[in-house]
């Protein structure tokens, strides 16, 4: 008995608010870990979907989830003219970790950090972590692996690839900024085109203070 109000006491002992350095440790494991499960989980949701209706249309297809819970699909995965929207000035408060010149009109910055930026509706409610059907940027997180694979484009003299996602409910443009990679991910229903979202790319400036998410 002894033993057992030992540890008890221990258990409740105060050990402190935890320091900077572990907080920004966990917030770093967390965004590698949603960048992660964006790749894999995220991709196999919609996969199935997207080649059932493949099969019964006898093409390839892209499923569009729109935020009113319609779905859309387009025969070669890419937006239809009537969702495509333009490219805007960005006036507002510059965010935390990455600039901007540019976004797709009716977006905001919905949050930032020292790793990730996302644009969003502004009735989006959802957290900035959620990454559905909004733009992200961020840095290529250290444990990816292989090189993208797609379309590739000029990024203000810069090399890039636009890779659609497996179940192409998204695509991501990389380019390296000429110290790290950087991924602009883009959901099908923002409608924005390839040239959109290499000018969008143009207009981005990495801040000193961005980190990349590491390993695990």
């Amino acid at each position: 008995m002894t033993d057992v109000l030992d540890r008890l006491a221990r258990l409740a002992h105060d050990s402190g608010s935890p320091g900077d350095a572990t907080v920004t440790a966990d917030l770093a494991r967390g965004h590698a870990a949603l960048a992660r499960r964006r790749r894999t989980t995220g991709a196999l949701a919609g996969v199935g979907l997207t080649l059932a209706l493949g099969a019964g249309l006898g093409g390839v297809v892209a499923v569009q989830h729109g935020g009113d819970g319609s779905v859309a699909v387009t025969p070669d995965g890419a937006p239809s003219k009537g969702q495509r929207i333009a490219l805007v000035d960005y006036t507002g408060a510059q965010p935390e970790g990455f600039n901007l010149a540019k976004v797709p009109e009716g977006y905001v910055v919905q949050g930032s950090d020292q790793f990730v930026l996302t644009l969003a509706k502004p009735d989006d409610t959802s957290s900035y972590l959620s990454f559905a059907h909004k733009v992200v940027i961020s840095l290529q997180s250290a444990d990816a692996t292989g090189e993208p694979k797609g379309t590739a484009v000029d990024v203000g003299g810069k090399a890039g690839v636009i890779e659609s996602a497996p179940d192409s409910l998204s695509r991501s443009l990389y380019y390296d900024d000429g110290k790290f990679t950087v991924e602009i991910e883009v959901w099908r229903n923002v409608g924005l085109t390839d040239e959109q979202l290499v000018e969008l790319a143009e207009g981005v400036t990495v801040n000193s203070d961005v980190v990349q998410a590491p390993v695990g």
